[in-house]
């Protein structure tokens, strides 16, 4: 399968906007394939575009970038399921902002193909904005495109071709999954132009001094963490198309520019210290991207915004969102950094934690979910247990079935019924593609195509699924073993594969992913102890010793320590009928433990938070009839846990946030007027 010819493209899908682009509407590029093997086998019938990242196609994100960057027309390159692209596209009401085209490219295998073949239809006319498919940024482009129009146009810089958006961040703190995410880079700080770009290798950075010998000055930095998007001007694609063999922008293209002898353009750094980047390039990258939405750092790219397909999430605790239309049975169970989405049924007894589930997904009585992605419409029967791994949309899995750690089931995968899938197993039933594509290198290969169509005839393995399953094992291909999934937040993140590669490289890696994991691990660590410490009588000073470690250990704030605390201290007590004495166990605790949450909940805003953190537990099934919200809160403030100011910031704060917030702050209002009460009188008195 070579190269089309202009005569056997298949047209453009076109989607016209309403806005009046005129001679300088700005433009885009988003590239929809990332030409590696990740993510399959979730590829293979998906293009990963269009999969969900927290119950949202990722697209949807990356257009959301765009659209507060003002572009007004978009050019997205395709490869492989270019056809799902285009009906997604022309009925997606994100894109009626844009003047949308989608190229389909089939024979495109790289990113430098994929400009050679826009510039080849000569679709760009000004500067545009580079962007993977698979990016979720909230920060602004605006100040970057300006930037960098500044440079090219009042300072008659046309030399300037590129700006690059880099961000702030430790090295302990990068998502470095991968060793070209983690970057060495020098800047001259007079004029931010790159100087030196260098990924990571085995043996560390090399800078060629010589190279600085035209700077004057010169900051080299391993502070910075490439953005995942770029300002370019159309003499990048020129250059793509002259240099017919760059195919990666950071091995090929960058260094090329950088120190080339012939060519006289430069690029810049543009370098932003607040905001949030990820990009979606493996497995491991998502559960750490869906954990960061579901954290809150990408706000206001998360659920309970609802910015996109007119979804209904409300926030009801910390790290909990709940679409409309969920039924939760009584007994049920929902922990933090949990979604949930529409039409789903979680039965009684069931346990979810640290999961995001799909929509119309229907979760059996006693089922336990821990660490796990559910695609859409996805059915879990009674007892089973799924832990650490992702289910595509209409996956069935049996009653009292065992799903491992590090698991992958594909699309209308059925897992029979008292089924153990040990740990590491990916399950399909779709062919493994033989042509182009994202996560498909290799292209043409007669070998290949015989594999797969010998793959295929072999449709279900009943020794792997049951008698009544569906669905056969999937064999990685070399470059496909970084695409496993491992654990995730809370207890451990995604691993690579045990590859002779990764193992040598496993070093610079746990080192780049080490905050990430030391993030996910700090609330489980905090709980355990608390938990412990309760059930054991340990001394408050002693519990306060143990998480001052972990507080310091993993950069965190009394806040974050305080919810944790508070609530973990809380889920001690017995599930009880009565009101009367859930409200006294309360009591018991809180006085016992006084001196505990006090040297945690020391400001008014971190006694605030934690009360968000206590309208989790109060709306818990077990907790919820008994509305304990106020009681708690009285009792709090009796024994100086919470100050009056700190109850008055949080009852504000509710207001704004859910419907279930606010009905917890009327269900409050005697105690808020109490407290008015006294205030007023304290301030006649004076």
């Amino acid at each position: 399968r070579g190269a089309m010819s202009g005569k056997d493209k298949k047209k453009p899908a076109t989607k016209k906007s309403d806005i009046d682009d005129g001679d300088e509407a700005l433009q885009a590029i988003l590239l929809a394939d990332s030409f590696r093997k990740r993510m399959a086998p979730t590829t293979y019938t998906t293009p990963k575009i269009l999969l969900p990242l927290v119950n949202i196609p990722i697209i949807e994100y990356t257009l959301e970038l765009l659209v507060q960057a003002g572009v007004k027309e978009l050019f997205i390159v395709a490869s492989s399921h270019a056809e799902k692209i285009q009906e997604y596209v022309m009925n997606s009401k994100s894109c009626r902002q844009f003047e949308v085209e989608v190229i389909v490219a089939p024979a495109v295998k790289s990113l430098g193909g994929a400009l050679r073949e826009v510039d080849s239809r000569g679709k760009i006319r000004s500067d545009f904005i580079l962007v993977n498919g698979d990016t979720l940024s909230n920060i602004k482009l605006e100040p970057v495109l300006q930037a960098h129009r500044k440079r090219r146009e009042e300072e008659k810089n046309k030399d300037a071709i590129m700006t690059l958006v880099f961000k702030t961040s430790l090295p302990q703190q990068r998502m470095a999954t991968f060793p070209e995410d983690d970057i060495c880079v020098a800047i001259n700080p007079e004029t931010n132009q790159l100087v030196h770009y260098q990924p990571m290798t085995k043996k560390g950075f090399q800078i060629d001094a010589t190279r600085f010998e035209a700077h004057p000055t010169v900051s080299v930095r391993y502070d910075l963490e490439y953005a995942h998007a770029a300002i370019c001007s159309p003499e990048v694609l020129c250059l793509f198309t002259d240099e017919f063999d760059w195919q990666d922008l950071h091995t090929d293209y960058i260094p090329g520019v950088l120190y080339s002898e012939i060519l006289s353009y430069q690029l810049f750094a543009y370098i932003v210290t607040e905001g949030y980047s990820g990009r979606l390039t493996s497995l491991h990258q998502y559960a750490t991207v869906s954990m960061d939405v579901i954290r809150r750092w990408s706000y206001p790219l998360v659920p309970d915004v609802n910015l996109f397909c007119e979804t209904t999430y409300e926030y009801l605790h910390p790290g909990v969102y709940k679409e409309a239309n969920v039924s939760l049975a009584q007994s049920c169970v929902i922990g933090m950094d949990t979604v949930i989405g529409s039409k789903t049924v979680v039965g009684e007894g069931a346990r979810i934690d640290r999961s995001v589930i799909g929509r119309g997904c229907v979760i059996g009585d006693g089922a336990v979910i821990e660490g796990c992605f559910l695609f859409a419409n996805v059915k879990v029967g009674a007892g089973a247990v799924l832990r650490d791994c992702l289910l595509a949309d209409d996956v069935e899995v049996g009653d009292k079935a065992a799903i491992e750690r590090n698991c992958i089931l594909g699309g209308n995968v059925k897992i029979s019924a008292n089924v153990t899938v040990r740990e590491g197993t990916r399950i399909t039933v779709a062919e493994r593609p033989c042509d182009a594509g994202d996560d498909d290198d290799d292209f043409g290969d007669e070998d290949e195509a015989v594999e797969a169509k010998e793959e295929s005839e072999k449709t279900t393995d009943a020794e792997l699924v049951g008698p009544d399953g569906r669905g056969r094992k999937w064999v990685p291909e070399d470059d496909e073993k970084e695409a496993t999934i491992a654990p995730l937040v809370m207890e451990k993140m995604f691993d690579s594969d045990n590859s002779e590669e990764e193992e040598e490289e496993s070093d610079s890696e746990e080192e780049a992913g080490g905050a990430a994991q030391s993030a996910a691990s700090f609330e489980r660590e905090v709980e355990d102890i608390v938990r412990r410490g309760v059930e054991e009588g340990v001394l408050p000073e002693n519990i306060s010793m143990e998480v001052n470690g972990r507080k310091f250990a993993h950069d965190k704030t009394f806040a974050d320590c305080s919810c944790i605390i508070f609530v973990t201290i809380l889920n001690t007590m017995a599930v009880t009928s009565s009101r009367k004495d859930a409200f006294a166990n309360a009591v018991k605790l809180i006085k016992t433990w006084e001196p505990l949450l006090s040297k945690f909940a020391r400001s008014p805003n971190d006694q605030k938070e934690t009360m968000i953190a206590l309208e989790g537990f109060v709306s818990q099934p077990d907790w919820k009839g008994h509305k304990l919200m106020m009681p708690i809160l009285k009792c709090c403030y009796d024994e100086d846990v919470f100050e009056e100011e700190a109850i008055f910031l949080w009852a504000e704060d509710a207001k704004t946030r859910s419907d279930q917030s606010r009905s917890l702050v009327d269900e409050c209002k005697a105690l808020l007027d109490f407290l008015q009460e006294e205030e007023d009188e304290d301030e006649d008195e004076d």
